[in-house]
């Protein structure tokens, strides 16, 4: 690195990068939490019979079966692609983090 501003420049986006990738982390660690919820009620809905409800605000509304299995299903499935979506970004953060960090390391070298 040529000069001072430049180490700044580079530790300020590192910086930013670091914040980016914890923030991903928390939404990807979210996600994963739903999908397990979602996956939990479609095997309750398989292994069940009898009335299924959904819970609306505070209160259960009775649901068709088939309907809600339907719901849960597409849920689950954008909360796959979004979980891709996320661990995509965390790789690409995490190569910023790495290339930031050797040109830290070459400057103080």
């Amino acid at each position: 690195m040529a000069d001072k501003n430049e180490a700044q420049r580079v530790m300020m986006e590192m910086q930013q990068n670091q914040q980016q990738m914890q923030s991903v982390a928390q939404q990807k660690e979210e996600a994963e939490t739903e999908l397990n919820e979602a996956e939990s009620a479609l095997k309750e809905l398989e292994d069940g019979d009898g009335k299924v409800y959904r819970s609306v605000g505070s209160i259960l509304v009775s649901k068709d079966r088939d309907e809600l299995q339907e719901e849960l299903e597409e849920k689950k499935e954008d909360l796959e692609v979004r979980i891709k979506s996320l661990e995509k970004q965390e790789e690409k953060l995490k190569s910023k983090l790495e290339e930031s960090q050797k040109k830290i390391s070459e400057s103080m070298g």
